[in-house]
């Protein structure tokens, strides 16, 4: 008897179980048919901790705009290692700014960049602006991708504008803390593969985590209780330490460093100056370095070059405003 009802409670348990599949797999593909899901991927990386994924064809988490990866892990088209002749190489490091959240490859400024300083060199030169920015990365992974990789591409121009201040990663951080963190990155990056999860979590719960974010997510670095290991005492000086060596690395090698200072909306208004174009000044002034602090240009218009209900991220008339300042300042110095 009791055989018996083990052998139909296991019955009963795999019919629901693949009901509750059959549903999920329904769900699934109808979210997939409205457009959710294909979101960019990441791979966890020793050094960087992540980086986009090779050959990939995506769409921003925010408005589906259309992304493709090439087969070197940046935002846009292929380009030869090592450069052609005639080419001017740039190489745009940044956080989710860069990336060009919510938009094109040719809203972002890297991509405008690239339009406006090709039709000025016109067949002269081929001018190449690789939108390396990697979504929440800090100033020490953006040093480390500069030193393993992006000047394997020869580059005459390295562009530094923003990272993501809370995270803190750098390859002073223990082993074990990269060993954990590698295996969230590889646990968000396999239920970024459902649809489901970004219909879920990252597009009805949003208004939710925008609203809740800070108690996982500080905005003040020095308050982050989530990983308390990478936190520095002094994140300014942090911050200062790895924009100076990445200066210093790319002066070495004959690359012209420039720094770009875009800030928030809430940070148009302020009046204390913030860590970062603190810290960028110092710099400057000490490699003799070009800074851009887009503070000037932003101000007079505001929210209205801000994607809608972010105040991080501008659109694609404010990215055009930072394309117009490099292209300024790069004409002087590329001579084109």
């Amino acid at each position: 008897m009791n055989g018996f009802r083990i052998k139909n409670l296991a019955k009963n348990l795999a019919v629901s179980l693949a009901s509750l599949a059959l549903c999920f797999l329904l769900l699934e593909l109808i979210l997939r048919f409205l457009g959710y899901g294909n979101v960019e991927l990441y791979e966890s990386d020793p050094v960087l901790y992540w980086k986009l994924k090779p050959n990939q064809q995506c769409y921003t988490k925010v408005d589906r705009k259309p992304v493709r990866i090439n087969s070197h892990g940046t935002r846009g088209p292929e380009f030869l290692v090592p450069k052609p002749d005639q080419t001017v190489r740039i190489v745009s490091l940044g956080d989710s700014k860069t990336f060009g959240w919510g938009l094109t490859e040719s809203e972002a400024y890297s991509g405008l960049l690239e339009q406006l300083l090709q039709k000025k060199a016109g067949n002269r030169k081929k001018i190449e602006v690789l939108n390396a920015g990697v979504n929440a990365w800090s100033y020490p992974q953006m040093l480390a991708y500069f030193r393993d990789y992006a000047l394997q591409y020869d580059p005459d121009v390295v562009v530094l504008a923003d990272a993501n201040l809370w995270t803190q990663f750098s390859e002073r951080n223990s082993a074990k803390f990269v060993a954990k963190f590698m295996w969230r990155v590889r646990l968000k990056n396999l239920l970024r593969r459902f649809a489901t999860y970004h219909y879920i979590v990252e597009v009805k719960l949003k208004e939710f985590y925008e609203r809740y974010r800070t108690k996982f997510i500080p905005v003040d670095p020095q308050n982050d209780a989530l990983f308390k290991e990478q936190q520095q005492k002094d994140p300014e000086a942090f911050f200062r330490t790895a924009i100076e060596d990445l200066c210093q690395l790319a002066q070495q090698k004959h690359v012209q460093p420039i720094l770009v200072y875009i800030p928030t909306l809430d940070e148009l208004a302020a009046t204390n100056q913030s860590m970062v174009l603190k810290a960028k000044r110092s710099v400057s002034r000490k490699f003799k370095v070009p800074l851009l602090d887009l503070t000037p240009d932003l101000a007079g218009q505001g929210k209205s070059l801000y994607l809608e209900a972010d105040p991080v991220h501008l659109n694609a008339p404010g990215n055009e405003i930072i394309a117009r300042r490099l292209f300024e300042t790069m004409t002087n110095l590329l001579s084109l």
